[in-house]
């Protein structure tokens, strides 16, 4: 008997399913798996959010302080006074709330912190470039970022950053937290807070800004120093435009308004800000160069610290040494002992002697016990530090006679004359150029030999926020009759002596956060080739500088009442610049034949009486290190 095997179809089905059921398994094992992870990764981040206090959120911005560097945890001045920066409800106009929300978070009064379909398409994006590429922030979220100072850009930070969002708007209502916000956020020229934003670009309160200033300071909290309308009224009228089109397109504003605000110029009325009164050039200066490094300090809230690079027994030698040397050119009788320094008796008598005899102007104005320096002879200092990692690093810096004035002097326009000399060699000295087109004792005759495009083009490779003279006016160009700043000179001055490297003069050396976390470093010996090194090194030997006891000097009249630049440059050790001179150059004293003689000469010996008494510093500070070596062995 035979028998005829039939397909067993059930059993062939119940096998399909068997294998079903496994893969079923594995994709269930797999998502409890991913379940069991995104639980974990929720129960860790969210135990790291509960570390944090959340009333900070409400409790205000803390003080920015500078420190010196060479004294730890010793501050110099607070960089401002932040108490009035919070703004309330009943001060925000709609049209604000209105341009931020549609700007920055279009669901901020539906959402709960957190828009989840835009973390997990952020989360998606980043992991699958495998870099962080997309935020998807909440202004709960940026408000977070503030308060919280969660610097650097990863993921990490960004789920962090999610479960404090969660606590916030757990906690706090919505308009407490816009307000929060809007106090807080950085708006571009050293502005901390819609108020002192307000006040500084538009000269106004809160409550009475209207449509278009609204959308411009909305428009602008994404990148301040590159959209505010001080620096670039193209962009800050781009990014109004689109904030206006944004609340178009929300209905928060009619076609007709978006079409009048779009056209709508936006008038500046700059005011005062609101911080502390200022205490030392030191602080202007700091917040002039954190104003200026834009994007290369991260995003923080204005609580920071900076550690600067001042000597401070420096700092304050220089502030007195400079009230000394203006006081003897306006009083006869009066001379810096320092500059007898190392004179016999006779010398010193006759030196002191000589310079009383020297003419001054009959209606020069002496300063008296007020501070009154409305037409008063100023100067100003720079010391820079020259060694090696060091290069660049301000050591002590004044901007006149008193910072009551709020204004610092470095930043001022100047015609820089033969001062500018250097630079016109240098171009002299390019590849294809010859020596021989140098004339040291007449800039107009090499300007003229190198021709006006080639000067021009390399001006323009030094990228100087300058005009300079058109063709027609190329005699300006070579003879250095064109306004420029007067710190950008003494950079300039200062590469071209280092072998034309591009350092970078600066006194912010370190940024820290509320948390206790580095978001900037300066690091000078990064400095590229700023002018050609064989130029450099030519030009640094010839007029107008000249070479004393291994020193390169220069001490110049400035053209047209600009009154007296001197520099002392040591190499590898340190380079001081004075400038000594009245702010107006229409001021009669500042062109009379008086001034000339007794500002050069105060000014040279002001700058050799600070060099020397730097060296003299750091030779006592080089004999306390050996003896504390020895005291060790």
């Amino acid at each position: 008997m035979s028998f005829v095997s039939t397909p067993n179809r059930r059993k062939s089905w119940f096998r399909l399913l068997t294998i079903g059921q496994k893969k079923l398994m594995v994709v269930c094992i797999l998502c409890a798996c991913a379940l069991v992870a995104v639980l974990s990764v929720l129960g860790v981040y969210g135990y790291r959010a509960m570390q944090y206090d959340i009333s900070r959120v409400v409790d205000g911005m803390g003080s920015s302080y500078l420190f010196d560097s060479s004294t730890p945890n010793q501050r110099i001045a607070s960089l401002s006074d932040i108490s009035d920066s919070s703004v309330s409800r009943d001060e925000l106009p709609q049209n604000l709330v209105n341009a931020f929300v549609a700007r920055e978070d279009e669901t901020f009064f539906d959402h709960d912190g957190v828009v989840l379909t835009s973390v997990i398409r952020s989360l998606i994006r980043n992991l699958t470039s495998m870099r962080y590429e997309q935020g998807a922030s909440t202004i709960t979220m940026q408000l977070t970022r503030n308060v919280f100072e969660l610097a650097g850009k990863s993921l990490d930070r960004k789920l962090l950053e999610t479960m404090l969002a969660l606590r916030i708007e757990h906690k706090y209502d919505k308009y407490t937290i816009l307000e929060q916000y809007l106090s807080r956020i950085f708006y571009g020229q050293n502005c901390y807070g819609i108020r002192a934003a307000a006040r500084h670009y538009f000269g106004k309160q809160v409550k009475e800004l209207d449509l278009v200033e609204c959308a411009t300071l909305a428009g602008l909290v994404r990148a301040p120093s590159l959209y505010n309308p001080v620096r670039s009224m193209d962009n800050a009228r781009r990014v109004k435009a689109e904030t206006l089109q944004r609340m178009l397109a929300c209905e928060m504003i009619t076609q007709e308004q978006c079409d009048e605000a779009t056209a709508a110029p936006i008038v500046l009325n700059r005011g005062s800000l609101p911080v502390a009164p200022v205490s030392s050039y030191a602080v202007m200066w700091t917040r002039h160069e954190l104003e200026e490094l834009g994007s290369a300090v991260p995003e923080h809230a204005g609580d920071i610290s900076v550690v600067s690079s001042l000597n401070l027994p420096m700092q304050q030698y220089v502030e007195l040494a400079v009230e000394k040397a203006l006081s003897a050119v306006e009083n006869p009788g009066e001379y810096p002992e320092a500059w007898l320094a190392g004179m016999s008796p006779e010398a010193a008598a006759a030196t002191r002697t000589s310079f009383a005899k020297l003419r001054r102007p009959a209606d020069m104005k002496v300063r008296g016990a007020s501070n009154d320096m409305k037409d008063l002879l100023q100067c100003c200092v720079l010391v820079v530090d020259a060694r090696r990692n060091h290069r660049g690093k301000v050591l002590a810096l004044v901007g006149g006679r008193s910072a009551v004035d709020g204004r610092d002097r470095w930043q001022d326009q100047t015609r820089p004359g033969r001062a500018a000399a250097p630079l016109l060699f240098c171009c002299a000295c390019l590849p294809g150029g010859e020596d021989s087109h140098i004339i040291a004792r007449s800039t107009e005759v090499t300007g003229r030999q190198l021709g006006y495009d080639v000067v021009r083009s390399f001006y323009e490779t030094l990228k100087l926020p300058i005009v300079l003279p058109s063709r027609e006016q190329e005699l300006y160009l070579y003879n250095g009759l064109f306004q420029m700043r007067r710190l950008d000179l003494a950079r300039l001055l200062f590469c071209l002596q280092n072998e034309g490297r591009g350092y970078r003069i600066s006194l912010v050396n370190d940024v820290w956060n509320s948390n206790e976390q580095l978001i900037y470093h300066y690091e000078p010996e990064k400095s590229p080739e700023y002018i050609r090194r064989e130029s450099a090194r030519t030009v640094a030997k010839l007029p107008p500088f000249r070479l004393d006891d291994k020193n390169a000097l220069m001490n110049e009249t400035l053209p047209e009442g600009g009154g007296q630049w001197t520099m002392v440059f040591r190499p590898g050790c340190e380079c001081t610049f004075v400038w000594m001179g009245y702010d107006e150059p229409a001021n009669p004293n500042a062109t009379s034949r008086e001034m000339k003689p007794l500002l050069s000469r105060a000014s040279m010996n002001l700058a050799l009486e600070i060099v020397g008494r730097l060296r003299e510093q750091q030779r006592l500070e080089m004999l306390q290190v050996e003896q504390l070596r020895s005291e060790q062995k």
